[in-house]
């Protein structure tokens, strides 16, 4: 073709696009959605979804009673079958699963040295493309200390994948040492860095745009940390407070709500206290929630569930 004709990608309509996005390999089209801000707009449209690549959905779940098998539960809109048996990793009858994101898994070789007594036997891996990444040796903390792994990716931010190995444990001058160490993928290298939290930030996280959250064991308010560079010593974080009502002794833990992304925006669900409504909210800038759905229970799961009241009103 003659350079001076070519059409600018500007000029092409959305339904052009559509049509040659749906062309396209999963894998090809996950990685383009990252070209601009349109596209990426265009991949998440639902009126556009039935034409474009399915990214495989589900759930999944281990159970250790029966071995250390990974299964996942897809859901029937998945068009894709993918075996997470992960034989393609070696040792992978020794695999535990700790976390997922974006579709990426983080697994431990369980039986082959001390739990956590460091973490050379840290596995990243894609079921999707067979694709997996043994991390490299890191310097264990003190002996006394604990150790909490989350991964971190987001194909819509950035193609590589995050680490954190937040260590706490007594310092040798007796105080606190809160420290976390940040493996990089783009050059498979740890950085040392320091934050300032306390140690009921554990559990459930999920990363979105850049920005690591992580919810509080008993506290109704997510840790925010964002990505750090090579060059970062100290980690910049903030608390956001959630939504909707804490959940206090007088509660079910079941009143807890769930964290988790849509379409690039971080989302809190939780259910009404009369367990026949849902409420979901969005995180809009720093730290404004904003209502975007409120569902019933009996329309979701065909019937009222969950939560009633005692003869107390709790």
């Amino acid at each position: 073709m003659d350079p001076k004709q070519d059409m600018p990608l500007s000029l092409l309509t959305d339904d052009l696009v559509l049509e040659i996005l749906s062309r396209l390999p999963l894998k090809s089209f996950c990685r383009f959605k990252c070209v601009c801000k349109s596209w990426l707009a265009l991949s998440s449209d639902p009126h556009c979804r039935h034409k474009l690549p399915r990214t495989p959905v589900g759930v999944l779940y281990q159970i250790t009673s029966h071995g250390s098998g990974i299964y996942l539960a897809q859901l029937p809109y998945s068009d894709r079958k993918i075996n997470t048996r992960l034989s393609f990793v070696p040792c992978h009858e020794f695999l535990e699963l700790m976390g997922c994101s974006n579709g990426l898994l983080l697994c431990y070789h369980v039986g082959i040295t001390t739990y956590f007594a460091d973490i050379s036997h840290v596995v990243v891996c894609n079921p999707a493309t067979q694709e997996w990444m043994s991390l490299p040796n890191t310097e264990p903390g003190p002996a006394d200390s604990d150790y909490d792994l989350m991964l971190c990716f987001d194909p819509s931010w950035s193609q590589q994948f995050y680490v954190f190995n937040f260590q706490l444990g007594p310092s040798r001058d007796g105080e606190v040492s809160n420290e976390v160490k940040v493996f990089f993928s783009k050059d498979s290298t740890w950085s040392d860095c320091r934050w300032e939290s306390e140690f009921g930030f554990y559990g459930s996280s999920c990363f979105v745009n850049g920005v690591l959250y992580v919810g509080h064991i008993s506290k109704h308010v997510l840790l925010a940390i964002d990505a750090p560079d090579t060059s970062t010593q100290w980690l910049n974080q903030r608390i956001i407070q959630l939504p909707g009502f804490p959940n206090g002794p007088e509660m079910f833990d079941c009143c807890d709500g769930c964290v988790a992304p849509s379409s690039g925006v971080l989302c809190y669900a939780q259910q009404e206290l009369d367990g026949c409504m849902l409420r979901i909210w969005s995180l809009e800038g720093h730290d404004r929630w904003a209502v975007k759905y409120r569902l019933s229970m009996k329309g979701i799961f065909g019937r009222d569930l969950l939560l009633r009241t005692n003869l107390e009103g709790l």
